[in-house]
């Protein structure tokens, strides 16, 4: 039997137009409480190698490629303000721009060469590094981030292999959670998935979704409610094609918040960053059973994204197929995504 050739529908992703968009956004690079005053560190953004510092309170992003023989300007130091290449003693001002050669002093400040500078901000502790100088849209100001009554934990960064919007989409593809995670965020008895309205809001993709959940003993006991099937009400907030926070709010008003911003660090690579917020686990039992929580759904999670093929997501919308009211919610953020790549890529 000849076998049928299928015609592969996707565009290399490296030259993918929502790829080449990804370059138009902010994407978070670290943790703002990793870089301490005068320090130093190297990021990777979408193949591209940066140095991130901080000095005088103030964040920075370069180009992380000393112009006189390529080595990592990060494995260096900052001698009086100036950022010290390692391999030869070049220094970098706060422009980027070469202000020291030490081999031909009479070089110093005489060169037009330096570091590429990027825009780079603080915002819901962590740090944005933007590749271009007028980005779309704003990293995410979290309302709940100065609220006194919650209490956050930034939980180290994960790399998976796999692409930054295959990472985001698996986050709000609902029909998988009684199959990949099932007891934990739904059950095998109760597969359907419910219509879903998603809408645009001030430029970001927005929707609510009420579920009913599986209540595990010590979540009845930290958030109070001893049923053992609760509704939660999950508003879902995308400012980002990379960034998602995802508003949790129980039947007693309590509150669970989450934030994932999925970096790309290349074609079919991410890093993400997250926290974890809530106003009923407040010690530090409690945290950790948040923590060991979403440790367990990103385990079930990771193997299975990362074997998904292609790892990016396709330039047409008709190369993979779609069920009518169960993945309306990942068809909306495609068509989002793919408008504001011919948008951007115009």
């Amino acid at each position: 039997m000849t076998a049928i050739e299928i015609n592969d529908p996707f565009t290399p992703e490296a030259t993918s137009s929502w790829y080449r968009s990804m370059r138009q956004f902010w994407h978070a690079v670290a943790y703002s409480a990793e870089l301490a005053e005068g320090g130093v560190m190297s990021v990777r953004l979408l193949s591209q190698r940066l140095m991130i510092v901080r000095r005088e309170g103030d964040v920075h992003a370069f180009s992380d490629v000393c112009r006189h023989k390529g080595a990592a300007v990060s494995l260096g130091w900052f001698t009086d303000g100036c950022i010290t290449c390692p391999y030869h003693g070049w220094e970098y001002d706060m422009s980027g721009k070469v202000v020291r050669v030490p081999a031909r002093p009479e070089l110093d400040g005489v060169l037009q060469a330096g570091l590429n500078k990027y825009r780079c901000m603080e915002r819901s502790g962590l740090i944005w590094v933007s590749l271009v100088d007028d980005p779309w849209g704003e990293p995410i100001d979290i309302p709940e981030w100065g609220d006194a009554t919650m209490k956050w934990q930034s939980p180290p960064y994960y790399d998976w292999a796999t692409s930054s919007p295959r990472r985001l989409e698996n986050f709000v593809d609902f029909s998988h959670f009684p199959w990949v995670h099932e007891n934990i965020l739904g059950t095998r008895d109760r597969p359907q998935v419910e219509e879903v309205p998603v809408w645009r809001e001030g430029g970001m993709l927005r929707f609510d979704r009420h579920v009913i959940e599986p209540n595990e003993a010590y979540m009845k006991e930290i958030i109070g409610l001893d049923d053992d099937l609760i509704t939660v009400e999950n508003r879902y907030f995308l400012p980002l094609p990379s960034t998602i926070y995802l508003l949790r709010v129980f039947p007693n008003g309590r509150r669970y918040a989450l934030l994932m911003s999925s970096s790309p660090t290349g074609p079919s690579t991410c890093r993400n960053f997250w926290h974890i917020g809530s106003d009923f686990a407040l010690d530090e039992k409690g945290m950790n059973y948040l923590l060991d929580f979403e440790l367990r759904v990103l385990d079930q999670d990771q193997h299975i994204v990362e074997s998904q093929l292609p790892e990016h997501l396709p330039d047409q919308l008709g190369a993979e197929m779609y069920v009518k009211v169960a993945d309306e919610v990942t068809l909306s953020y495609r068509r989002w995504l793919l408008e504001l790549a011919h948008e951007l890529d115009a």
